[in-house]
């Protein structure tokens, strides 16, 4: 979930990646060194689960005014909530020619930016553009026709959670692996870092599964009273900074 604050912004993840595929009449595949992918372009944009209504657009909550800020001399405001985009970041990518991570070389449009703001199931939409065919069209071609759009894909539904209810991030695919090696800006993380705690509870919080390392705490004299691993020292320092104890002071006891 993103949210209406730049500091609350999650990536879908894993990112959308969409391949294209050329065939001619007869259904026989077209080779990637013959498909001209210079201009081609894919757009996403949001839509309900069920695919029927749109939802690209949002009511900003903070352009409500509530009653109970205005005085009772004041005339209501009669214009509408503003609204803001839903879907957040790059909506748009262009072609780029790749191995996936068995090595076959493919064409594929990237969205590893892309970012919802509420909560709930929803669905992506892929239009696929081709700009140089547009670029030879009439007019009246245009006009008569949907124009930009060549073709359409949807995302299988997927579910937007709260920054509370978030089950944790998952281990990077072996195809975002692939493309990030060829130099796709798409974060990697590795499963021993970012795994869910395996309980039945559904909406648990992320565990980081971090090195073990030594702080070592001093007093004021520079005597050394020990160490601890990490997780302790930050326990042991929280536990008597809310109490207001120095931390020399009770080392001293």
């Amino acid at each position: 979930m993103c949210g209406f604050g730049d500091k609350d912004r999650r990536t879908i993840d894993p990112p959308p990646i969409i391949k294209l595929l050329v065939t001619t009449m007869d259904g026989t595949l077209v080779p990637e060194s013959s498909i001209d992918y210079s201009m081609m372009i894919v757009h996403a944009g949001l839509w309900s689960k069920d695919r029927k209504e749109e939802r690209g657009l949002v009511v900003n909550p903070t352009s409500i005014i509530a009653k109970s800020d205005i005085p009772s001399s004041t005339v209501m405001p009669v214009n509408a909530p503003l609204s803001t985009r839903n879907l957040m970041g790059h909506c748009t990518s262009s072609a780029y020619v790749l191995n996936n991570h068995l090595g076959q070389k493919g064409i594929y449009f990237i969205f590893q930016d892309l970012s919802v703001r509420t909560e709930g199931t929803l669905t992506l939409k892929f239009s696929f553009c081709n700009i140089k065919k547009l670029m030879i069209q009439s007019p009246d071609e245009l006009t008569n026709t949907r124009g930009s759009v060549a073709t359409e894909v949807y995302s299988a539904p997927f579910k937007v959670y709260s920054a509370k209810k978030f089950p944790g991030m998952t281990e990077s695919t072996e195809l975002s692996k692939a493309f990030a090696k060829q130099g796709i800006k798409i974060p990697i993380r590795k499963e021993a870092y970012y795994r869910k705690v395996s309980n039945n509870n559904l909406h648990n919080q992320l565990k980081v599964d971090v090195p073990k390392t030594t702080v070592e705490i001093s007093s004021s004299d520079s005597e050394d009273i020990g160490s601890f691993n990490e997780s302790e020292a930050r326990d042991f320092s929280q536990e008597y900074r809310s109490k207001n104890i120095p931390i020399e002071k009770r080392l001293h006891k």
